[in-house]
């Protein structure tokens, strides 16, 4: 990662730090992210939201900020209500906004006391932890809306949430067939069941209300802390949705934790919604190894794993 935007001067001040290290920890779609040490030893996490420039092609689906909201005016909204219902989340220490060589705006936010998800499956044992993990995000599902969207907005939507996820898969299936001749081989299969779900969600009755999701609930978004509790990071893009689309990531994430569903889940938005998932994932994936890193072993393992997938059909 390049070197922090936010001058040294401007750090040292806000946290009345004599001397500092400064370490870069990702660098992702909408921000950057950086660690902030003390001479003490002690670390608070830097938010920088300033999209890198990736290369990557931008989705334009009509409505997507109804389903992947991001940036800090979302995310200040989201920590506060996130907080308000006992879900553990770093808490902001101060934010700020830089007008000079760039413009932005930037958070210094708690670092968790613990490790990841991602890091904790690598030794430990899940039976300890599925649960803890169940609980906190059932906290989540507990708040309810009637009309879908980010908490932030309250104006309803006109499409549904299966209409907007299907605009939206088709795009990135397009973008994903425009660079990858495997996946470009399987685009009429992929739009065969694409097309099947929305005939069947056709007859379907509007729901009553929306869950609160996270909607990114992956081992590397969800901490174990040092106390026992489970929190959670990235959540700008937090949404009341089908919950169906939380369990259908749960799913291909968590599988063998063998999260608990709701009794009333329905298997078809289960589905339909993994299918989104993947064709997403293969669309950043082909996409990134195109323009950015055709070495890059994360993505070209998550390319294979899912044009597999996508070969196989309904899972």
């Amino acid at each position: 990662m390049n070197l922090c935007e936010l001058p040294h001067p401007i750090i040292q001040a806000d946290l009345n730090l004599s001397r500092f290290a400064l370490t870069g920890i990702s660098s992702g779609i909408s921000k950057k992210v950086y660690a902030v040490t003390g001479e003490d030893g002690h670390k608070t996490i830097l938010y920088i939201w300033q999209k890198p420039f990736l290369g990557l092609t931008e989705a334009r689906t009509e409505g997507l900020h109804y389903l992947h909201a991001e940036g800090f005016e979302y995310f200040c909204y989201n920590t506060q209500l996130l907080s308000d219902a006992g879900i553990r989340v770093p808490k902001i220490i101060k934010t700020g906004h830089f007008s000079g060589d760039g413009n932005f705006d930037y958070a210094y936010v708690e670092c968790f006391d613990g490790v990841s998800l991602q890091e904790y499956l690598q030794y430990g044992n899940v039976k300890d932890i599925t649960a803890r993990l169940a609980v906190e995000l059932n906290k989540f599902y507990a708040c309810r809306r009637d009309y879908y969207g980010p908490p932030l907005l309250t104006a309803p939507y006109s499409k549904t949430c299966q209409l907007l996820c299907y605009e939206h898969a088709v795009e990135e299936l397009e973008i994903a067939c425009s660079l990858d001749g495997d996946a470009n081989r399987l685009k009429n299969l992929v739009l065969q069941q694409l097309n099947h779900f929305m005939v069947f969600f056709a007859c379907q009755a509007k729901p009553f209300s929306y869950a609160l999701i996270h909607g990114e609930a992956t081992p590397a978004h969800a901490w174990l802390l040092a106390d026992g509790t489970i929190g959670f990071i990235d959540i700008e893009g937090i949404k009341f949705f089908d919950i169906e689309f939380e369990y259908a990531l749960l799913d291909m994430m968590y599988d063998y934790l063998r999260i608990s569903k709701p009794k009333s889940y329905d298997r078809h938005k289960l589905l339909f919604y993994k299918l989104y998932h993947r064709i997403c994932w293969l669309s950043v994936a082909v996409d990134y190894l195109r323009n950015v890193d055709a070495a890059n072993k994360f993505f070209i393992q998550l390319r294979r794993m899912t044009l597999r997938d996508l070969a196989r059909g309904d899972r």
